[in-house]
């Protein structure tokens, strides 16, 4: 099977949502190929969970720090995504995975331990979606079974930790940061190029890959997204919301 691969990217919190749904609907409509993406946040931003409540984020403190706030498609604890951070998507027809969710998510986390392990950072799966390094989070992943058999999962690789910010805006205690979440940069001294590098490498071993970026429907269908839904965090008011804490620092799977 062919793959799309879409380079490192940049966005704002609404945009970056909006595009992955852009390229679900796409590859729903098999206008696209399966697609992995590599993205970043800019500015540093907290996304919460699809039915979340946005009481668990610090509101303020976000607004305060320039942090911006969406909500995301798939469930979960909201997460800090840093401007150091690399986050990813895998789009692809569940098909790929033999049918299973499980399978997939489990072969979409084993590209990141694998990865870990080249640059010397042992790592596991904990909870179900979460990676860890001697029991501390350092990457937190969502999924979702989308309509038409496509499967969308998508997380965050911490490359370091605001320490100021993140608990702020997360509204946790700094010592539960410490204690519970670690980055890339306290256990290897590897650049975020690099880093970078290898995160690609494993995720597209083995595979028929075409690199290209977005569609002009695509694009087009992503700007009119974080306009009309990822431009805002309410829900609306006959939807029903839970306060489930903060991914980093909640113990337990989502």
């Amino acid at each position: 099977m062919k793959w799309r691969l879409i380079e490192l990217e940049a966005y704002d919190a609404a945009m970056n949502m909006a595009v992955d749904q852009a390229i679900y609907e796409s590859v729903a409509m098999e206008r696209q190929l399966p697609t992995i993406r590599f993205y970043k946040w800019l500015p540093s931003s907290v996304s919460i969970g699809v039915y979340q409540s946005h009481d668990d984020i610090g509101l303020e403190a976000c607004r305060d720090s320039g942090i911006q706030c969406v909500r995301r498609m798939t469930g979960g604890r909201a997460v800090f995504h840093d401007k150091r951070d690399w986050t990813y998507s895998v789009i692809a027809p569940i098909r790929s995975f033999n049918y299973s969710i499980d399978s997939a998510y489990m072969e979409i986390c084993s590209w990141i331990i694998s990865a870990l392990d080249e640059i010397g950072i042992k790592s596991m799966i904990k909870d179900k979606n979460n990676i860890v390094v001697d029991g501390r989070k350092i990457s937190g992943n969502a999924a979702k079974a989308m309509e038409h058999g496509i499967y969308l999962q998508h997380g965050t690789v911490i490359y370091g930790i605001d320490h100021d910010v993140m608990p702020k805006a997360l509204k946790v205690e700094p010592e539960l940061v410490k204690e519970r979440v670690t980055c890339i940069s306290e256990h290897a001294g590897i650049s975020q190029e690099l880093l970078y590098r290898k995160l690609r490498g494993c995720f597209i071993k083995g595979k028929l890959i075409k690199e290209f970026g977005l569609s002009d429907f695509e694009m087009q269908r992503a700007k009119s997204l974080a306009l009309s839904r990822y431009g805002r965090i309410a829900l609306p008011k006959s939807s029903f919301s839970k306060s489930v804490g903060a991914c980093y620092v909640s113990q337990g799977a989502d």
